[in-house]
């Protein structure tokens, strides 16, 4: 295993020398098996190994048990350790989120935050032949189907080509304890149940049925990247023609549709979604996810945002957000991290020990007044978004952000010095609108 590792991170250049780097440790034992593996390449690629465990707050005395050995874990192999905590119930029900998906994505967030250069998890050809059979059960395209990554940004799966037996078989070689986590025993969760009985099904009916999923992924892959080369030539070539658009291939037709959906209104459609923009390349308009409205008219095909998603309010916490005008990214970061994030009119920054948990974002209402704190003046939504030649169409659905039932800014301004990062800043608030 450890000749397979080493070629998947040479494959991707996943290592640079000296890079520091976070892994994700649960303590079971993918993750005890990939720490393990990075520490016996520290040496060779000098790096700066940091253990991160997440405490879910769902398992009570297990997670307790779990955090304990991937702490003792770390002073074994001597490496620095940090351990974040999170209530995910309760922030799942304040993002609206499952519980597995809000746990993903403060994970992900954590893991961010330390701002190491690179994130290691430790999935495997296993979970990514999982991640295939779960999206085809419940219906995707190409995309969904290619699997799990092996380098997403500056995350890394070093074992992401090496089957769970592969990894049992390292653990017992090298005498590696491992945390078991009762709830994958269970299978009233999907991935549970397609880990449990019917990947084994499958590999009943053919031995090599992971290997062959794992060949199937990478054709798919190759496909997907071809499809986005041809839809991104396309848009530079075309735009949103709609004629042209009717023309083309139905694979590529989709793909040149999906992206400008997710570029002009921020939304991700369905396979429906397309199928109903297809139907009105003519002329017309429908709705899709979110309640974003596209319209053919003069020949192009176009996101009037007046029509699109309506009002909406909620609580800001790190994560990202659909809003009718693009995807706000929100991100905890300490200050120096901060010095070297953009600063335009898609973004906006407060203190993190100043605002708490009361931070709420909206849609920009009539009336609306905010202070400037860099300009020293009050002004009006209404004149801001003039001055920052913003769609007249779109101002409707501009992001106000509240401090309690105070505003206290919206993007690319300073907000009020009750919660602006200051002198004594310890970590950030960042948000970012994403446009394309």
């Amino acid at each position: 295993m450890e000749q397979k590792i080493r070629a998947t991170i040479q494959q991707y250049a996943m290592l640079q020398c000296g890079d520091s780097v976070a892994v994700a440790v649960s303590g079971g034992k993918d993750s005890v098996a990939l720490l393990h593996f990075l520490c016996s390449l520290r040496e060779e690629f000098a790096l700066n190994l940091t253990a991160v465990h997440i405490h879910h707050g769902i398992r009570a005395q297990s997670a307790d048990r779990d955090e304990a050995f991937v702490r003792n874990l770390s002073e074994q192999f001597g490496v620095a350790y940090r351990c974040f905590h999170f209530d995910v119930p309760q922030q799942a029900k304040q993002r609206g989120l499952s519980e597995e998906t809000c746990g993903r994505l403060l994970r992900y967030e954590a893991l961010e935050s330390l701002g190491t250069d690179k994130i290691a998890t430790a999935h495997t050809l296993s979970d990514s032949v999982e991640t295939l059979l779960f999206h085809l059960a419940r219906g995707s395209g190409v995309k969904g189907l290619c699997g799990i990554p092996a380098v997403r940004g500056n995350i890394i799966r070093p074992l992401i080509d090496c089957t769970s037996e592969e990894v049992l078989a390292y653990l017992e070689q090298h005498t590696l304890p491992h945390m078991q986590d009762e709830s994958n025993e269970c299978e009233d969760y999907a991935r549970n149940a397609i880990r449990r009985q019917i990947i084994p099904r499958l590999a009943e009916i053919n031995g090599a049925f992971e290997t062959n999923a794992a060949k199937t992924m990478a054709i798919l892959r190759e496909q997907n990247v071809y499809l986005e080369q041809q839809a991104l030539e396309f848009l530079k070539e075309h735009g949103n023609d709609a004629a042209a658009i009717s023309a083309l291939p139905q694979a590529l037709k989709s793909e040149v549709l999906r992206k400008l959906c997710r570029e002009q209104c921020g939304a991700v459609p369905e396979y429906r979604h397309i199928q109903a923009i297809e139907s009105v390349l003519g002329g017309g308009q429908v709705q899709i996810n979110g309640g974003a409205t596209v319209r053919v008219r003069k020949g192009k095909v176009e996101f009037p945002a007046a029509t699109v998603g309506g009002a909406y309010r909620f609580a800001v916490e790190p994560g990202e957000y659909t809003l009718p005008v693009g995807v706000l990214k929100v991100q905890k970061i300490n200050c120096k991290q901060f010095e070297n994030f953009t600063k335009d009119r898609f973004s906006f920054a407060v203190d993190c020990d100043k605002i708490k948990s009361n931070l709420t974002c909206r849609n920009r209402q009539a009336g609306d007044i905010f202070f400037d704190a860099k300009r020293a003046l009050h002004k009006s939504m209404k004149k801001y978004l003039a001055e920052i030649a913003w769609e007249p169409e779109q101002r409707a659905a501009f992001p106000v952000f509240l401090y309690g039932e105070e505003v206290i800014g919206t993007l690319g301004s300073t907000p009020d010095i009750t919660v602006a990062p200051d002198g004594d800043t310890k970590e950030v608030l960042y948000l970012y609108l994403e446009r394309e």
